[in-house]
């Protein structure tokens, strides 16, 4: 096949995938494939997995993989730290081998070899700080201020406690069932890290992602940087060749294909490195934007999942409180034929969630659909959901990078100044 043809193929497949996995729920594609594509690469893909294991090895196909599934995913394990840092390790000696020693070269000076250590090195730290950092852990010594920091929204969160470690639980705050412990502002439970992502070390995840963006870019653009220049100082650009198929005299650069396939032949490992920290980079990137998008909008990742579950039920009961509204103007006017069936018909559905209001109760009335209701108090719109913790891009980013400052300002607001607050 076509090596032009090959890598066009490969980036597209990569930027679909990136954006399926960031944009797969999001409504702006809801009439779009992209839906049932986030769908087939999450569950889908689960789903297909776990039965073609239980064909292949019965009962006890499933079973593994769902214990495997439990150890990565659901207990706290080493073992993708391991994986980020082998692939870490790997990426620095490869580059050490193959494209460092092709220094200098015109325009690439040798301390490219010291600044490209030196950018591991610093990823590697922001890794390890992330990793180990405490994101916010609930105790009883600081409960109080995380209950100054945010008020509860009646929305997302309301006053309660949490069952397992008997504490009460601030808003914006969660029990990870992985790391066993209340997370203020949990943002979600990263595997990459073995470590919940919350109040206390966004910012270290933050630089994490940052740092590692960078050093892809970085890798990318010295070796295709070392490629072009190495080719430039070789004259290969002006090496005729015969054609594999017409037998004619062409050069290297009267097409991109014959650039590809020579570059394939004497510049593999350079050529695959490039290719992979481009992607890799790629993927970081889109996970990065992400992040920063929600930070600006005041929102976490547990708080995008909770709302759009909250929205669901509501567009559910808009569609109930609209087929119930229906038929009582039906009924008021006279017309009987709802009387077949019209119990299911209309029957209100309670919305899930939390906050007060008015809940329409299917058990309500002993008449049924007998008497006409004038009282179907409207639901807000689905889209309308409010989000009381955007408080503005500069105090977001504040809270981010400065989230004790905060704490403790909240703690002292509230006249809990004398209580620990980190």
């Amino acid at each position: 096949m076509d090596p032009l043809l090959i890598l066009a193929l490969y980036t597209g497949a990569l930027l679909l995938f990136i954006l399926t996995l960031l944009c797969g729920e999001n409504e702006l594609f809801a009439r779009t494939p992209l839906p049932k594509m986030h769908y087939l690469l999450t569950e889908g893909a689960g789903s297909g997995i776990a039965s073609l294991a239980r064909r292949c090895c019965g009962q006890r196909g499933p079973a593994l993989l769902a214990t495997v599934a439990e150890l990565c995913c659901e207990r706290s394990n080493p073992a993708v730290q391991v994986l980020f840092l082998t692939l870490l390790g790997s990426c620095l000696w490869a580059y050490c081998r193959f494209i460092f020693p092709l220094l200098p070269l015109p325009g690439i000076p040798t301390w490219h070899k010291a600044t490209g250590a030196a950018a591991a090195l610093l990823c590697l730290s922001f890794f390890l700080l992330a990793s180990f950092s405490d994101p916010g852990t609930i105790t009883p010594a600081n409960v109080s201020a995380h209950l100054a920091l945010y008020p509860w929204d009646g929305l997302l969160y309301e006053e309660k406690e949490c069952w397992t470690c008997s504490l009460p639980r601030p808003a914006r705050s969660k029990h990870c069932a992985t790391c066993n412990r209340c997370v203020a502002k949990l943002d979600h439970h990263c595997i990459w890290l073995n470590n919940c992502v919350g109040l206390a070390n966004m910012r270290w995840f933050l630089a994490f992602l940052i740092s590692t963006a960078a050093v892809c870019a970085y890798g990318a653009a010295l070796g295709l940087a070392v490629l072009r220049a190495d080719l430039a100082e070789q004259d290969s650009w002006n090496t005729a060749f015969l054609h594999p198929d017409t037998g004619e005299v062409v050069y290297l650069a009267d097409s991109w294909r014959f650039v590809l396939a020579y570059l394939s032949a004497r510049y593999g490992p350079q050529l695959a490195l490039t290719f992979f920290t481009a992607a890799a980079g790629w993927i970081v990137t889109g996970f990065l934007g992400y992040q920063l998008y929600l930070i600006c909008a005041g929102l976490t990742t547990a708080e995008v999942h909770k709302r759009r579950v909250l929205a669901s039920s509501l567009a559910l009961a808009h569609e109930a409180q609209g087929v119930e509204q229906r038929v009582q103007r039906a009924l008021a006017g006279g017309d009987g034929s709802g009387g077949t069936g019209s119990n299911s018909a209309g029957t209100a559905t309670q919305v899930p969630g939390r906050g007060g209001g008015a809940r329409p109760d299917p058990r309500a009335g002993s008449g049924g659909l007998q008497q006409a209701r004038t009282d179907i108090q409207p639901l807000p719109q689905p889209a309308a959901l409010p989000n009381f913790y955007d408080r503005g891009l500069r105090r977001n980013l504040a809270e981010i990078f400065f989230p004790r400052h905060h704490l403790r300002a909240a703690a002292t607001a509230a006249g809990g100044g004398a209580q620990k607050a980190d």
